[in-house]
C-alpha cells in the first residue's frame, strides 16, 4: 500500500493504523528525512521522499511498491494544502502550489498506481478529499475548488473503470474539519473536528468494503444533497445563523516532528 502525505496530520494516522493492522507500506512525503523517521518509529515500511506534483517520481514510487512487495494493490492521495483567509490576502506561490498538490498530485498518483493495477486486474485508489467538496467555504476558496475537483475526478475516474476494470474500485473520502496542524485557524461548526485517527479508522474499513464515497461524519452525505436544493437566500440565512462564512486571519504552521508512532506488531503479506 502507498500513502502519500503520510509523514504529519491525516496521513501519519493511516500509516499507523495500517501498520497496525499489518499491512506493507510504501510512505511518501517531501522531505525524505521526515518521512525515514516515521518508518523507524513505525518498525516498518518503505520511506520514500518525494513530490506528487512529479509525475515521475510518482511513477518512481509505484515501482518501489512492486519492487519491495511485487504487487500495489491500494494507493491512498492524502497529501495535501489547506491555505485559508480572505482570497486576496492569499499569495500566488501558496495558492499555485496549493491547486498543483491537491489536484495534480492526485492525478499524478493515480495514474502511476493504475498503470500497475490494470496490468493487474485489481487494486483500490483512495482520495482524501474534503466535506468543502460539496459545501464550499469562505476563506477556503481554493481549497474547496481543488477538493471539489478530487471528488468530480474520482467518481468521472471510477466510471471510466468501472465496466473494462471491474476489479479496480476508486473511492474519495469527504472529512469534516480535522483536528491536524494543517487545519489550525479555522473555525468548527455544529460538531467538534474529528481527530486523524478517526479518518485512519474509515479508510482502514473502505479498504475492507470498498465504496465510491465516504462522507465522516456520514450525515452530512444524506443532508448536503437536500440542502443544495434549497433558495440561494434560504442558505444563506441558514449559514448566516452559524456564522459559516466568518473568515478567521491566517495562522502560521510552526514547523514539528512528527510525533512518535507504536511499533507494528504484525505483518501480513
Amino acid at each position: 500500500m502507498v500513502v502519500t502525505g503520510a509523514s504529519t496530520g491525516i496521513g501519519h494516522a493511516i500509516a499507523t493504523r495500517l501498520a497496525k493492522d499489518g499491512h506493507h507500506l510504501v510512505l511518501c512525503a517531501p522531505d525524505p528525512h521526515e518521512i525515514e523517521y516515521v518508518t523507524r518509529a513505525l518498525g516498518c515500511g518503505i520511506p520514500v521522499g518525494a513530490d506528487v506534483t512529479d509525475p515521475h517520481a510518482m511513477r518512481r514510487l509505484a515501482r518501489t511498491a512492486l519492487e519491495h512487495y511485487g504487487r500495489l494493490d491500494v494507493w491512498i492521495n492524502n497529501a495535501g494544502l489547506v491555505p485559508h483567509g480572505r482570497l486576496g490576502d492569499q499569495r500566488d506561490d501558496e495558492l499555485a502550489r496549493t491547486i498543483d498538490v491537491n489536484v495534480t498530485g492526485v492525478v499524478n498518483g493515480s495514474r502511476a498506481a493504475l498503470t500497475h493495477m490494470q496490468s493487474a486486474g485489481y487494486g483500490h485508489i483512495i482520495s482524501i478529499a474534503s466535506l468543502c467538496a460539496v459545501k464550499p467555504l469562505a476563506g477556503l476558496a481554493v481549497y474547496s475548488a481543488t477538493k471539489a475537483a478530487v471528488l468530480a475526478y474520482g467518481e468521472a475516474l471510477r466510471r471510466e473503470l468501472r465496466t473494462t476494470a471491474p476489479g479496480l474500485h476508486v473511492s474519495t473520502v469527504l472529512p469534516y474539519l480535522v483536528n491536524t496542524a494543517a487545519a489550525r485557524g479555522l473555525k468548527h461548526r455544529l460538531v467538534q473536528p474529528l481527530e486523524p485517527s478517526q479518518i485512519a479508522g474509515a479508510v482502514a474499513r473502505l479498504i475492507a468494503r470498498p465504496r465510491s464515497t465516504l462522507y465522516l461524519p456520514t450525515w452530512p452525505g444524506r443532508l448536503l444533497p437536500y440542502a443544495a436544493l434549497l433558495p440561494e437566500r434560504v442558505r444563506d440565512l441558514a449559514d448566516d445563523l452559524m456564522d459559516i462564512d466568518d473568515i478567521p486571519p491566517p495562522a502560521p504552521i510552526p514547523p514539528t516532528a512528527p510525533a512518535t508512532i507504536p511499533t507494528c506488531e504484525s505483518r501480513q503479506p
